[in-house]
């Protein structure tokens, strides 16, 4: 049963090698595999989903950040091990809304400093991590790169 989400063809493919020592792992070699998928499919992808479920959880639990981008609003999220910080910048009018995108957030936040109002907030990290990362990400908000979070935080500490 899956607890995030599939995985595509093509991350599924990039991790082929992994998969193939999850099999080994659980006892199913390469012809072993290939019968089982082909004779009983759904019990295959069962196979399929536990190492989503393990890869994903681990991309989870490991992701230093989150970016949120509505329509009035940019919201970046810092996991760090003890707490989570969440900066959450809004702007006053829709003059303010720029073509957003991940790319581009970062340089919209300098340039747009001044008319951004900015609430910040924290919490105790959870145990759940991952699991409030796949909901976030459900949600619409995307990995932020640790570089990224990093030059954020930077930009936030520069006087």
């Amino acid at each position: 049963m899956l607890k995030f989400r599939p995985l595509t063809p093509q991350e599924l493919s990039e991790l082929e090698t992994e998969f193939k020592q999850f099999l080994v792992v659980n006892q199913l070699y390469d012809d072993e595999w290939r019968k089982l998928a082909t004779e009983n499919p759904a019990k295959a992808q069962e196979f399929i989903d536990l190492f989503a479920n393990i890869v994903l959880e681990k991309a989870y639990s490991q992701m230093p950040g989150l970016l949120q981008i509505g329509n009035d609003y940019i919201t970046v999220f810092d996991f760090q091990h003890d707490v989570w910080n969440f900066f959450h910048f809004q702007w006053p009018t829709e003059e303010y809304r720029a073509e957003i995108n991940p790319e581009n957030w970062l340089q919209y936040i300098q340039d747009a400093w001044p008319a951004l109002t900015l609430k910040k907030g924290s919490k105790k990290s959870s145990e759940q991590k991952a699991q409030e990362v796949f909901a976030l990400i459900c949600k619409g908000a995307t990995p932020l790169h640790h570089q990224t979070l990093q030059d954020f935080l930077q930009l936030l500490s520069t006087p």
